[in-house]
């Protein structure tokens, strides 16, 4: 069993604490027809991003994954040298995003299953774009409402490449669909303890059921939007996270907070009002010690925070 991380593959135990869905960078501009943003200054952006992940290696954080897929900011080699210099490891992400909020990456929308299945394989057996730097996770999306045809032309790819090489599959979920998106995973061949379902608990209503519904079937997921108001206030999520606990699903729950340090794109496409703070430390700061106090243990916070992650990523 192995870990992928973008300084190679580890051990699961090496991760120690580990946040399940983060950014470092959402940088849209290849999806909205303009060029990337690649006027920041190299070495202020490092340091910038290595600042913020020394703050949580402070709470003794020592992974986590980098959910940008292609063509959405991921900026591979500066990635690494963040790690390198921080110290945390980082699980980078091969595969696209969904079309609600922005077009489908132009290779995405011009591959078919077969090719995006290749393409995948190939980021993680060989090396990300035109790097030796191999992925450690797939990250698939769904939109609003529906699944679009390419939407599921990805997951499809996705399950493929994961049969074929064991790695992990982290999804996006909007405002639900998770539910579709392991009907899709279950037509290929693929558990639904094979992947993880994020940004479970921000749906319009029926957050407990949905998130049961989901456990229930065997998956994983994800309550990943903790520390942004809009998304839910503190108590929501402890609701969520104590009722999966009572309920027995303490192994398939992992907790971040999609967060990120560099934003282009997304703010001006979907919700100006939305402020990504690039703070990493509020599960840490603020907000375990409210799970504490109400009545979660150490070992349930070692479990979810993890042996869970631990689990997950491992090929």
């Amino acid at each position: 069993m192995r870990v992928r991380t973008i300084l190679g593959d580890v051990a699961p135990s090496a991760l120690g604490k580990t946040l399940i869905h983060e950014h470092l960078a959402v940088d849209w501009g290849e999806m909205l027809g303009r060029p990337k943003i690649l006027d920041f200054e190299y070495d202020a952006m490092r340091d910038k991003m290595v600042n913020a992940l020394n703050a949580v290696r402070v709470y003794g954080i020592g992974a986590m994954v980098e959910c940008t897929p292609i063509g959405c900011g991921r900026y591979i080699d500066l990635f690494r040298d963040v790690s390198a210099a921080s110290g945390v490891k980082i699980i980078c992400s091969t595969g696209f995003f969904h079309e609600s909020w922005c077009p489908m990456h132009p290779i995405a929308r011009a591959f078919d299953i077969d090719a995006m299945t290749d393409l995948f394989v190939r980021e993680i057996t060989e090396g990300m774009g035109g790097t030796l730097i191999k992925a450690g996770i797939i990250k698939c999306a769904t939109g609003e409402g529906r699944v679009s045809p390419k939407e599921e032309q990805v997951l499809r790819a996705a399950a493929r490449a994961h049969r074929q090489t064991g790695c992990p599959i982290i999804t996006h979920t909007t405002g639900g669909l998770g539910d579709v998106q392991l009907d899709i995973f279950e037509s290929e061949g693929v558990t639904p303890g094979e992947v993880i379902i994020s940004h479970v608990g921000c749906e319009k209503d029926n957050w407990l059921a949905y998130s049961e519904a989901l456990l229930q079937r065997g998956a994983n997921i994800s309550f990943d939007r903790i520390g942004e108001p809009s998304f839910g206030a503190d108590q929501h999520w402890i609701d969520l996270l104590t009722n999966a606990i009572q309920k027995g699903f303490i192994r398939r729950v992992m907790f971040s907070h999609d967060s990120a340090v560099l934003i282009h794109g997304y703010n001006e496409v979907i919700n100006p009002g939305v402020e990504i703070t690039g703070d990493f430390t509020y599960i840490s700061r603020v907000f375990i010690p409210k799970l504490q106090q109400a009545g979660v243990t150490d070992q349930q916070l070692s479990i979810m925070f993890e042996e869970n992650p631990q689990r997950v990523l491992a090929f």
